[in-house]
């Protein structure tokens, strides 16, 4: 038998949607020492080639933004795991991404796989024609968490926006050990049912999709060791069954059915516009999220730079 968290130890993780618009504490503004550092960061930039690439947590110094990133860390780990920077000014787009990228890097350490900081921009196809991740279109997909891979979990995943979208694109949160709570009361036999591994289709770049690699690519939708954590997305667990031939239980299709219901209750999803300048760094085990379908404007189609951190 598989042991489920109780109660009292994921709880206090747990958030409703009033709760994160009555509190301020994942919220942030940049202080003036950090508006100094990043112009600091600027002049950084000028005397070295793809500061991007070669920006290290080492490489400028930048008190005030180190101090903004362990604040937000200690609310990602051990708050609501959400942070969100608000109330920059309006920064050339170099600027910006290494304002992002400094905060991460005081955070933790950028998982590569998409590149450092990877565009999120609709390319125009779909990932119900082709194996493709989500961020490359511009549909909803209910809540998820980042990474189909069983080697590649990232602890946080982080966003900035440089340009929104005329209609749609809005973030949509929801808090795992809310939705676990939902469960252990109400349906706690489902809820075991999550602690079993389900197999996932592979669509990170560069991933090996035979169907060998794809049975092999198989883990729990919850599970504790030490804290709560959550990897769920059921579109490609459904995906990943199905190449593999391996039909899901119906008892597993009702626990998924519960999960979605628990996160997507309107009492547990908190929705944020980001606007551009806006930073939002999420708890990746914590914390489901998804956005709005959106329409663009294709003389200048949404952007928005996201990066994947080791924590």
């Amino acid at each position: 038998m598989i042991r489920v968290a109780s109660q009292e130890r994921v709880a206090p993780l747990a958030w409703l949607a009033r709760d994160m618009e009555d509190r301020t504490s994942w919220q942030f503004q940049p202080t003036i020492a950090v508006l100094q550092e990043i112009e600091t960061l600027e002049h950084w930039a000028h005397r070295v080639e793809d500061p991007v690439e070669a920006l290290k947590r080492d490489s400028v110094q930048t008190p005030g933004l180190d101090a903004l990133a362990k604040a937000m860390g200690r609310e990602i780990d051990q708050g609501t795991g959400v942070a969100w920077v608000r109330g920059l000014p309006t920064l050339p787009q170099l600027a910006l991404r290494l304002t992002y990228l400094k905060i991460a890097l005081a955070l933790g350490s950028t998982i590569d796989t998409y590149g450092r900081l990877y565009e999120v921009q609709d390319s125009g196809a779909s990932y119900r024609d082709r194996p493709i991740p989500v961020s490359q279109t511009r549909e909803s997909t209910g809540m998820h968490t980042d990474s189909s891979g069983k080697s590649v979990c990232p602890g946080i995943v982080g966003l900035a926006c440089v340009r929104q979208a005329p209609e749609g694109g809005c973030s949509r949160l929801a808090s795992a050990a809310q939705a676990h709570e939902v469960l252990r009361v109400r349906h706690p036999q489902l809820l075991e049912r999550l602690y079993h591994s389900f197999v996932r289709d592979v669509v990170t770049p560069g991933g090996n999709r035979d169907l060998d690699h794809v049975r092999q690519n198989r883990f729990p939708v919850f599970s504790y060791r030490g804290h709560l954590s959550l990897r769920y997305m059921r579109y490609w667990i459904e995906k990943g069954h199905g190449r593999i031939g391996e039909r899901l239980d119906p008892l597993d299709v009702e626990a998924f059915d519960a999960l979605d219901a628990a996160l997507e209750d309107p009492n547990h999803v908190l929705a944020i516009h980001l606007n551009p300048g806006d930073f939002l760094f999420i708890n990746n085990r914590t914390t489901a999220h998804d956005r709005d379908a959106y329409v663009d404007d294709p003389t200048a189609p949404r952007l928005l730079l996201r990066l994947w951190l080791h924590r």
